[in-house]
């Protein structure tokens, strides 16, 4: 079965197969072996999948179709590794996580390679991961190891929906990336509220607002209609919309990072902060290649606030004011920001 697995990986690693036994490719690093987050790379993303998936070619192609988009449009930053798993051959996931232990191993630490990959599977969450994979649940997204070997992780423990619903498999390749970019680019390991980390609305909002911008760019979706569903419905989220959310009471903030456990977090980060995203380029007027993009070049250098304020135009509390008494207002009344830029 090992065999078979290896061949399979084989016929859809995305750039390139290193049989077994060949290593992984090394980050950028510094001189002094701090790997270098902020600077692109020449390692092309790397895809696993599992058997019993792909069998026509399908999920792999649908997730590059996003891939592809979102590497031109960011750039390469990696190493990036896509797993897309299912539970129908346990040796063939057992398999793939031995490879992606190896993934994170670092040659230059004090723990021998071999040490480091047993002690990643015997991990509390890898295990529970693995029998989640088996069991057929469907979890994951993006992951991300620690210093000072970072790689990225686009992690789905049961791919057989993304093969069954091209649209979704395109759109969630998209987003998944555009947080690549944003944490090559900010200090993951700082808490939310910190200048040089992104608010959760950032992170979310602007990785949905550019994942629903691309799809149409792709012809895969009408954007406004999907923005006008982000209010009435909750869109694809699947979650109570804008309108509702807002109309039940409440003071909500952007800034505010407790709904992630309190509840709230599919409004006010993926929703709102995608409104708030298409604010910033639609009502306040700044290209959308700076708002998706370029301002994440100057947070490690002058922090997070002093960034938004340079490219954005205004505080980031001037925004939040303003920004709170436009979405409150009508649909129609909304709306209407798409029309005036047509």
């Amino acid at each position: 079965m090992k065999h078979i697995l290896l061949t399979t990986i084989a016929t859809v690693l995305l750039m390139g197969c290193r049989p077994n036994g060949n290593p992984l490719p090394p980050a950028h690093s510094t001189e002094d072996g701090r790997q270098d987050l902020a600077i692109q790379t020449d390692i092309e993303p790397v895809m696993f999948v599992a058997d019993g998936l792909n069998a026509d070619g399908s999920l792999v192609k649908n997730y590059l179709r996003g891939l592809k988009y979102a590497i031109d449009y960011f750039g390469n930053y990696g190493p990036y590794y896509i797993y897309l798993l299912g539970p129908d051959n346990e040796q063939s996931i057992r398999n793939i996580y031995s490879k992606r232990a190896e993934s994170r191993a670092n040659p230059r630490a004090l723990t021998a390679v071999e040490d480091q990959i047993e002690g990643f599977l015997k991990r509390p969450n890898i295990v529970a991961e693995i029998d989640a994979v088996l069991a057929g649940k469907a979890e994951g997204g993006l992951t991300w190891s620690e210093p000072p070997r970072r790689v990225y992780e686009d992690v789905t423990t049961n791919a057989k929906g993304r093969e069954n619903d091209p649209i979704e498999n395109t759109w969630g390749a998209l987003h998944e990336y555009h947080h690549v970019f944003q944490i090559a680019h900010c200090d993951s390991y700082q808490d939310r509220t910190s200048d040089l980390n992104l608010n959760s609305w950032m992170a979310e909002g602007m990785a949905t607002y550019s994942s629903a911008r691309f799809m149409e760019n792709l012809n895969l979706i009408d954007f406004k209609r999907y923005m006008l569903e982000l209010r009435k419905t909750g869109g694809n989220i699947g979650e109570l919309g804008i309108n509702d959310f807002i109309s039940g009471g409440g003071n909500w903030r952007l800034d505010d990072e407790t709904y992630w456990e309190t509840g709230g977090a599919p409004q006010v980060y993926y929703m709102l902060g995608a409104w708030a995203t298409a604010y910033l380029i639609y009502v306040q007027g700044v290209p959308e290649v700076i708002v998706l993009k370029s301002w994440y070049f100057d947070i490690p250098r002058i922090g997070k606030s002093a960034a938004f304020e340079k490219h954005m135009g205004l505080s980031l509390n001037d925004f939040y004011l303003k920004f709170n008494e436009f979405i409150n207002r009508s649909n129609d009344e909304v709306m209407k920001i798409f029309v005036k830029n047509q």
